[in-house]
């Protein structure tokens, strides 16, 4: 009985195996691995992402569509490869601003305060930003600090995600990242905090979208028992769902320039009457310096 199963458990690992192909994203340059490098799918609403190791194991008729990672070029996938090199991106840079903060005076913008309301990340997952106005324009202002309720859920490790920074572009979020920032948050509920202190993020005047994106990989992977609602408007009880790491919280507030996106197109939540949740601003609160 015992060497039916050993047979049939080698058997099921060799089918699974040969049903994945394993990827490995590098630097072109020091052939060194990229770490949560976005991959797009080909015909599919979802994206993977590398773990730490610049590797990530795609299921047999995946097709890699593109491959980003912030501070390289796209690269456009036109043949299927088992390893893929990003080129490094240097921008010219015309004019330099040398200037550092005081820390003479500190201001915050936005709130760690919360709802029952909040941002949870799946398969097909999405990134979400918030505006943060400057109302002192008239000092040369710097982010110090960063605060974030998080919630890592079903007992996992420390979860890792995408602080993302995108230009205010006449009260759009701009496609490009300005800027993008890993960061780690710890299991359970905690407020995450990134600090800027020894290298201060300049605050236009124009104000900033600031928000998050999901890392799509093992690392953040957990199985959720929930009600699902199905397109037809069924609802499945207990059902077995993907979802991501870490969760986010929101609070109700009158207006909302909260934006969303997939697949870099932009678009502004809770704007209409159609909404059934009424409108949410990102929980997060940020320590402005002169």
């Amino acid at each position: 009985m015992n060497e039916k199963f050993a047979t049939f458990t080698l058997f099921l690992f060799s089918i699974l195996t040969f049903s994945q192909i394993q990827i490995k994203v590098l630097d072109k340059n020091n052939k060194k691995p990229i770490p949560y490098a976005k991959l797009i799918l080909r015909g599919k609403n979802d994206y993977r992402n590398t773990e730490e190791n610049g590797e990530v194991t795609l299921e047999k008729g995946e097709e890699i569509y593109e491959i980003e990672s912030f501070g390289y070029e796209k690269l456009n996938v036109s043949k299927q490869e088992n390893t893929y090199y990003l080129k490094p991106k240097f921008k010219e840079i015309e004019e330099v601003e040398i200037a550092k903060p005081t820390f003479r005076e500190t201001f915050t913008v936005g709130s760690t305060k919360k709802d029952n309301f909040g941002f949870m990340g799946s398969q097909t997952s999405w990134s979400v930003v918030d505006f943060f106005e400057n109302n002192h324009t008239e000092k040369k202002l710097f982010i110090k600090k960063i605060k974030i309720p998080t919630e890592v859920k079903e007992g996992k490790p420390d979860a890792v995600f995408n602080l993302v920074f995108h230009e205010n572009i006449n009260g759009k979020s701009s496609l490009e990242k300005l800027k993008n920032v890993i960061v780690s948050c710890k299991k359970g509920k905690n407020i995450t905090e990134i600090d800027f202190s020894k290298n201060p993020i300049t605050m236009p005047k124009e104000g900033l979208f600031i928000g998050v994106e999901w890392i799509i990989n093992e690392q953040n992977h957990y199985l959720a028992k929930m009600t699902k609602i199905n397109p037809d408007g069924s609802k499945e009880e207990n059902a077995i769902v993907d979802r991501i790491n870490p969760f986010f919280y929101g609070y109700q507030t009158k207006t909302s320039n909260t934006f969303s996106s997939s697949k870099s197109n932009w678009f502004k939540m809770f704007d209409g009457k159609e909404n059934i949740i009424p409108p949410h601003h990102l929980s997060m609160e940020l320590e402005l310096t002169n």
